[in-house]
């Protein structure tokens, strides 16, 4: 009994042993649960009083808290973790909340799976966190996982949701088709799931009159409004910040459709919306105000629309002062009240003010007379103010003639020139840079305006320079800034690291200057943030520095693309011009059409005034392909009148160099007539053909720039000619490569395209793809070895995004390749042929966007190394492109530069071509763009070796003569000494 007892004691000191730590623990648990049952109620009551910096802490605390409690894979946890992230997405901080969403979604997949609700939603929250980071390309990717999980899981809800987000990004990709294809799936869903009325699909519409409001499409975008605003009323009522917005979205669309009384009546309903839910100060209204004072502008009433202004202007400056980026788009808009009632002083004294509201104030007591864009808040108001303050300059040098006025507005077209420049290495969307690149054209329109205004006062040689330099930056072409990093992979040797390390560079600049300008547009500015983003850009100018340096030693062909904005020197242009020659460039600015004539020892400036150019070019083009002869005489006439004839006498020699501006890239000027001709007989007019040589450039720049200087060019020891023909099928006959030569006997029958090519191979020497070798792998792997490329392949343009035109090779099963040659591929390859031939259709057409030249597959050519291109600006005929092909090639093979071969070949052509295929259709398409001098064949290796050897012995004379002088030089030295 007592040995019973004595181990019944033993069993309670031992339950007592291990009983007593573990009530330690559930006490120190029980204390752990209410301290962070604490920390949660605190963390959501800040969170309710909007104080989300302090409420964040508190999260962040009862997140450590439980983590001890229920470990790191707890339900609990995890919803921390996406909860702390959205708090700091709300707060701006974007990179922290990356980090707790991506914990977020690597817990959930660790918990509960990929396809779990959680994980979609982690996914979605991380797209969401890049697209505010500007990387849209991370963001649509996370998107697609997001849309993945919320398909397979049936979530028809996230998925319209997920559409709409997806939308969003398509729209900064500048895919306008893309995005309203995507709002429109969630609306077909939220319709279905919800009925009619639901609220969200009421954005969806909202979004999509916004993309219609800015492609100009103003009756679908208004159709789209109104479905949004009667949802909106449907679910809120008339009182409401959401339908305040759309009657002003509304009143938009009727201001720019000119209907300013209805526009008015809807401006008016949203100040009324939004009075009953705001306070008369509040930004949404006072912007508001700026609105009805605009359409008072619009309407010639100035006086009313100085009170909304001043009355805006009362209002900001109360909130937020003399200097602020609001207020100066206050005094901004008080100036432009000023300049149209023609007062001039005060308009002036009123950009003086929006200039300094923008300015940063550390700046303000610098006394420096440099322009740095560095110094202002909002770079893209301060271009804005500047041209406002530029233009009534010029406006009052008009008014009063003083000479004074418009070199003051000289002086401040060369600062927007600078701050132009600077603005262009921040953007990032594709939109973005091309919207930014119509409103730079209209500014160097605008100086090129007053820098002919002062060649007509002094008549000065430097005038005529600047105004050229203008233009060309005018044309600075866009294709190079919209290169899809993403799609070259790499480029002439270029790594992904340094490729990916360039593009976050740009992407984090233009982020952080949109935090700036973001919190500058706040009443109370954090000044520490603004330091804290400066000193990150400050950062990323010294990384770029040493990138640019980088780029340069070790990729120079990449550099030169991407960042050389130098401007060739007119000087230098008139040096490498022929004797014979003539550069005609083109600038359009609305009816004028400044006509810039350049020569070997001479420069002239013409200004045309042509009204209706663009339908007179449309015209012209239509009567060519509709063969309407009677309507193409008198339309090609008429062209020639207004474009040359005024510059005639200008011209020197029978070469035509013509840099076209925008809707002259589709004129053909070597169609033109120079007389009112009466015959019909298409061999009998009068074609400025006839009397010129006629090749194009997309800029001097791009042309001159190039040039090769050495005296002796042996670069060109490649073969003569690849030649690739489209097959929609795989050639059963051969599978195999042949040589041109061989194709002379070939005598099956040829489809057209192999016609073509078989109408040169007696010519040139080469080898020819087609069939099933026709293929996108092996052009990439030959196109480096030959002096010309003949692609006899289909094309197709695309207008609205042109770095995605493509060529089509043969279908395959190649699983590298698609055979589908992009134009954005072509900046991977090195092309150093001295002539591609693109003989498809329409390769030479391309989007006219303001500026920019062609943006089409003959470009992309250009920057990937070719020097020049035969081209096609309309569908070509297989009837006739034989025969002119053959024509050209001889005149090639005879030694002719390549712009007389192709006019050569098209009046051979018109003399001996059949009767019924003699009209400009048939033969009129094909141009030259770019270096127009003769190709070198065959012999080039022989004359190569015997340069060499020349200069060699030469070389070994001259060093003999001058070892045998210097011995007699030290034999006399000696006799005399």
């Amino acid at each position: 009994m007592e040995r019973l007892e004595y181990f019944f004691t033993l069993k309670i000191v031992y339950i007592t042993i291990l009983f007593l730590p573990l009530c330690q623990i559930l006490a120190q648990s029980s204390k752990d649960t209410i301290l962070a049952s604490q920390y949660l109620q605190k963390a959501e009551s800040l969170f309710e009083q909007k104080k989300l910096e302090r409420s964040v802490e508190y999260y962040k605390k009862a997140l450590d808290v439980e983590s001890k409690i229920y470990g790191q894979n707890h339900e609990k946890i995890i919803i921390h973790y996406n909860r702390i992230g959205l708090i700091y997405k709300n707060l701006g901080e974007h990179e922290i909340a990356l980090d707790y969403f991506k914990t977020f979604v690597r817990l959930s997949i660790k918990k509960y799976g990929w396809y779990h609700f959680y994980t979609g939603t982690g996914f979605l929250y991380i797209g969401v966190t890049y697209k505010n980071l500007l990387r849209y390309d991370l963001a649509l990717e996370n998107y697609e996982k997001s849309l993945l999980i919320f398909q397979y899981s049936r979530k028809r809800d996230m998925i319209a949701f997920t559409y709409d987000n997806i939308g969003d990004v398509y729209i900064k990709n500048g895919a306008h088709e893309k995005a309203i294809e995507y709002y429109n799936k969630s609306i077909l869903i939220g319709t279905k799931l919800f009925g009619e009325n639901y609220i969200e699909n009421g954005k969806s519409y909202q979004n999509i009159g916004n993309l219609y409001r800015d492609q100009k499409k103003y009756g679908k975008s208004l159709t789209n409004y109104l479905e949004s605003l009667r949802i909106h009323i449907q679910a809120y009522g008339e009182n409401n910040i959401n339908v305040a917005e759309l009657y002003a979205n509304i009143g938009d669309i009727y201001d720019y459709r000119k209907e300013y009384d209805i526009s008015l009546s809807y401006y008016q309903k949203s100040l009324n919306a939004y009075s009953t839910v705001l306070d008369e100060n509040d930004p949404k209204i006072v912007n508001l105000n700026l609105r009805i004072a605009n359409i008072y502008i619009q309407k010639q009433k100035y006086e009313d629309a100085l009170q909304y202004y001043e009355k805006g202007l009362i209002t900001f400056q109360k909130t937020y002062g003399n200097k602020h980026i609001l207020t100066s788009d206050f005094y901004y808009n008080i100036a432009k009240v000023y300049d149209k009632k023609k007062d001039f002083s005060k308009a002036i004294s009123y950009y003086d003010k929006a200039v300094k509201a923008n300015r940063k104030s550390k700046y303000d007591t610098r006394r420096t007379n440099v322009f740095d864009p560095s110094e202002y808040y909002d770079l893209k108001l301060l271009l804005t103010v500047l041209r406002g303050k530029a233009t009534t300059l010029l406006s009052k040098y008009e008014e009063y003639e003083n000479i004074e006025d418009l070199c003051k507005s000289l002086e401040i077209y060369d600062q927007a020139d600078v701050l132009i420049n600077y603005i262009r290495k921040s953007y990032q969307d594709y939109q973005e840079k091309i919207l930014f690149a119509e409103s730079a054209r209209i500014i160097y329109a605008d100086a090129i305006k007053a820098q002919f205004q002062f060649y007509k006062e002094i008549g000065a040689k430097h005038t005529l320079e600047k105004i050229i330099y203008l233009i060309e930056k005018s044309k600075a072409n866009t294709l190079k800034d919209l290169i899809n990093e993403s799609k070259t992979k790499e480029f002439a040797g270029l790594s992904p690291e340094l490729l990916e390390l360039e593009k976050n560079q740009r992407i984090n600049r233009a982020f952080y200057q949109s935090r700036i300008v973001e919190e500058t547009s706040k009443a109370n500015i954090d000044g520490s943030k603004i330091q804290e983003y400066e000193n990150k850009l400050h950062k990323l100018s010294l990384i770029e520095d040493s990138l640019a340096f980088v780029l340069k030693t070790n990729y120079p062909k990449y550099h030169k693309l991407k960042y050389q904005n130098s401007i060739i020197l007119v000087d230098d242009i008139q040096e490498m011009l022929h004797p014979t020659s003539t550069l005609l460039e083109f600038f359009i600015a609305n009816d004028i059409v400044y006509t810039f004539i350049i020569t070997k020892n001479k420069i002239a400036v013409k200004e045309l005034k042509i009204s209706n150019l663009n339908e007179k070019v449309s015209e012209f083009r239509m009567t060519i392909t509709d063969r309407n002869t009677k309507t193409y005489k008198k339309i090609a006439h008429l062209l020639y009148k207004d474009l040359i004839a005024p510059i005639k006498n200008e011209l020197l020699g029978k070469e035509l160099i013509i840099v076209p501006d925008g809707a002259l890239w589709h004129l053909n000027f070597d169609l033109l007539l120079s007389k009112d001709d009466i015959t019909n007989n298409p061999k009998d007019l009068s074609y400025l053909l006839k009397d010129y040589t006629v090749s194009y450039a997309n800029s001097a720049n791009l042309l001159f720039s190039d040039r090769d200087k050495s005296l002796f060019n042996f670069k060109n020891t490649q073969e003569e000619c690849l030649a690739f023909s489209f097959s929609n099928k795989i050639d059963k006959q051969s599978s195999n490569t042949i040589s041109l030569s061989d194709l002379t006997q070939y005598t099956n029958d040829l489809p057209g395209t192999r016609k073509e090519i078989k109408a040169i191979a007696n010519i040139i020497n080469g080898n020819y793809f087609y069939g099933s070798e026709a293929i996108e792998t092996n052009f990439k792997k030959n196109v480096s070895n030959y002096s010309i490329l003949h692609l006899a392949l289909h094309g197709e343009v695309d207008n609205e995004r042109p770095e995605n035109s493509k060529l089509f090779f043969t279908k395959s099963n190649d699983s590298i390749e698609d055979n589908l040659l992009y134009s954005h591929e072509l900046f991977a390859l090195d092309i150093p042929a001295e002539l591609t031939v693109l003989s498809a259709c329409n390769t030479g057409t391309g989007k006219i966007a303001k500026g920019e030249g062609i943006m089409s597959l003959g470009t992309a050519f250009q920057y990937a190394g070719a020097k020049s291109l035969l081209l096609s600006s309309w569908d070509v005929s297989d009837q006739t492109t034989p025969d002119l092909m053959t024509y050209f090639y001889i005149n090639l093979k005879n030694g002719m530069s390549k712009s007389q071969a192709l006019q050569h070949a098209k009046l051979e052509y018109l003399k001996n071509g059949n009767i019924n295929r003699i009209h400009p259709f048939y033969w009129g398409g094909f141009y030259l763009l770019g270096d127009s001098d003769p190709v070198q064949f065959g012999t080039n290796p022989f004359w190569y070796w015997i340069a060499i050897g020349v200069t060699s012995i030469i070389i070994i004379f001259l060093g003999g003569l001058w070892y045998r002088n210097k011995k007699i030089g030290t034999v006399s030295k000696d006799i005399y000494s």
